[in-house]
């Protein structure tokens, strides 16, 4: 019998299969682990000089704007530079070709391809005679890089060796793709789906990334605590999902108006933080905030209506030393004083007042101290009716009268007072004060009636009724002649709620203060002993002097007056807007239209005088 030659394929050697079973236990340890990819790719690009003869290798990943990044290699650095940081139009050679061509690219004689033409003696150099490129698939199969290997001799990868390519571009893929779930998963995590912004989870370390970065005498960081006005009238009245249009555009159009190195994040239902990275100072936080409220007031076409919406913004200025969750809670104290200012104000966090615990203790000091010397005056806010158009009442708002530090409004001592345990003597006072002037304002001008505004501190202590009782007997004030002005968050208490039908029931007048800022409604309302709807300025946006164009707010007074209530609209500036508000058939207005907020003396001066508006 003759013999069969036969024309066999090497075996591969005995450790082959033993050794790409160990790498690929490897590699899975590590991706179980959450090890950072690029240690695997250290890993894979190692395995690759060991098994293939006279090999180097470089794998490259693709980030924004089709920019190259080389993440691991072990080719000669020379060779690295013409990799890394090439944008799409500069690419060459076969990993380009690979990418591009979305398959295997092989170059068995790089002096003489074209696909490196420019590049030849640098390859050549460093004794990298062939290649061969192989894409690297990511999740939705979409290829994310490529896996190249150099060769030192003219030649192809032989069975064994493509074997290890493959496979070794294979375990650079899973690790790419484990990297681009896990990055997803925290997408989710960090951003809001509604607005498309990074949530609150993930500030505090743009805080700190931006802080490090900053130098106590250079560049600042700037932080904008950005607050919708108003969105849950919004919501009441027109519905949630116009509610949640306006919180997105309003995310839209902040982030039209800061930089590309600056960050804007969701806070929380209707408040934004942005981080401006590198300013100046102040004055350019200052600039970024009036373009955002400019930006947010244009208005908003929804369903047949034009929405007008305005924002409180508080401003706070940090340094490399500043810890970042002082800085947010710098901001939020500044939005909370530009929301005591009115709706579409923009406040700086005092920090000359109110830093470090020394200055906060000198500051509570000099408050207790002014509370007992009388440092602290009413001011009186006058409330028009619009029938007559004469004045019927007015607001007692505080002012502290330092004699160091001169007019201070409450924006910069009421969180100070609620800190140092003062707010219920220094609410106590104002009370007090404020009734005993109504009397005298009453036996100077008639007919007058005084509003108060109480806190939900104030209103949860149990002797709240009584006290309010004796004020008003002490200072001989007829009950029906105070109003008491409480904001919607105070209705959320039981409690609270009997003491409004208490007082009520003694002759006191309650009012809704901000009405639409908290969660209730005016159905809700209608259950409450409530006499008085304010609407805020914020809905005076918009409004003509035919009572057109503010629907929001002729909604509000529409539903008010149909369940009996009384209209007061705050912020009246203009003439225009006096008539408007006429025309919607408003029964109070108060704003600097008819006067700034002065001592008794004025009030009298201008209800005595001829004043008609």
């Amino acid at each position: 019998m003759s013999e069969i030659a036969l024309d066999l394929v090497p075996e591969p050697e005995p450790d082959h299969n033993e050794w790409l079973l160990g790498l690929r236990a490897s590699v899975a340890t590590d991706i179980a682990d959450d090890r950072h990819s690029d240690v695997v790719f250290s890993t894979l690009t190692g395995a690759l000089n060991d098994r293939i003869r006279g090999a180097v290798s470089i794998i490259v990943t693709v980030g924004d704007r089709d920019t190259t990044n080389v993440r691991s290699s072990t080719a000669p650095s020379p060779i690295n530079r013409l990799v890394h940081g090439k944008r799409r139009r500069n690419w060459f050679g076969s990993w380009a070709s690979a990418m591009t061509r979305q398959a295997d690219v092989v170059v068995s004689e790089l002096s003489a391809s074209s696909l490196y033409r420019d590049h030849h003696a640098t390859f050549i150099e460093h004794r990298a005679l062939a290649s061969r490129s192989i894409p690297l698939f990511g999740r939705h199969n979409l290829i994310v890089g490529v896996l190249v290997v150099y060769l030192s001799e003219q030649r192809i990868l032989d069975p064994h060796e493509l074997d290890i390519f493959e496979e070794v571009a294979s375990l650079a893929g899973l690790a790419i793709r484990h990297d681009q779930a896990r990055q997803e998963l925290l997408d989710r995590i960090r951003h809001d789906p509604l607005t498309g912004l990074e949530n609150r989870d993930g500030l505090e370390d743009h805080l700190r990334a931006a802080l490090n970065a900053a130098t106590p005498q250079g560049a600042s960081v700037g932080l904008l605590f950005v607050d919708i006005d108003d969105l849950t009238l919004v919501n009441d009245s027109l519905g949630h999902t116009i509610g949640d249009l306006v919180i997105a555009t309003t995310a839209e159009r902040i982030s039209h108006q800061i930089m590309r190195s600056d960050t804007v994040v969701r806070f929380g239902g209707d408040e934004f933080i942005v981080v401006l990275d590198r300013i100046n100072g102040v004055e350019d936080a200052r600039a970024v905030a009036e373009r955002i409220r400019e930006a947010i007031r244009q208005p908003l076409e929804v369903a047949g209506t034009t929405l007008t919406t305005t924002v409180s913004i508080g401003i706070s200025i940090g340094q490399s030393v500043t810890p970042p969750l002082q800085l947010i809670d710098e901001g939020h104290a500044a939005v909370v004083r530009a929301k005591q200012n009115g709706r579409g104000s923009t406040a700086e966090h005092d920090r000359g007042l109110d830093t470090g615990a020394g200055d906060r203790l000198l500051r509570e000091h000099k408050l207790r101290e002014g509370l007992e010397n009388g440092e602290f005056v009413i001011f009186w806010q006058p409330k028009v009716a619009l029938d007559s158009g004469t004045v019927v009442g007015a607001e007692a708002l505080v002012r502290w009268n330092n004699p160091e530090l001169g007019l201070i409004g409450p924006d910069r001592f009421i969180a100070t007072a609620e800190r140092a345990g003062m707010i219920d003597e220094l609410s106590d006072w104002i009370l007090f004060q404020a009734i005993r002037e109504a009397h005298e304002l009453t036996t100077s001008v008639g007919q007058f009636s005084a509003a108060v505004n109480l806190s939900a501190t104030q209103m949860s202590r149990p002797n709240m009724v009584s006290t309010i009782i004796d004020a008003l007997e002490t200072h001989h004030l007829e009950p029906h002649r105070l109003i008491i002005e409480l904001t919607e968050s105070v209705l959320a208490d039981r409690a609270v709620i009997d003491r409004l039908h208490e007082l009520s029931d003694a002759g006191v007048t309650v009012a809704i203060d901000d009405f639409g800022t908290g969660y209730s409604s005016l159905a809700y309302v209608q259950q409450l002993p409530v006499g008085i709807v304010k609407v805020d300025k914020a809905f005076l946006d918009g409004l003509t002097a035919d009572g057109d164009g503010a629907p929001v707010l002729r909604a509000a007074v529409a539903m008010a007056h149909a369940l009996g209530m009384t209209t007061t609209v705050e912020g009246v500036e203009t003439k225009d807007q006096l008539a408007g508000l006429r025309a919607l058939n408003v029964d109070w207005a108060q704003g600097y239209l008819f006067a700034e907020p002065g001592p008794e003396a004025n009030l009298i001066e201008l209800m005595t005088g001829d004043a008609r508006w």
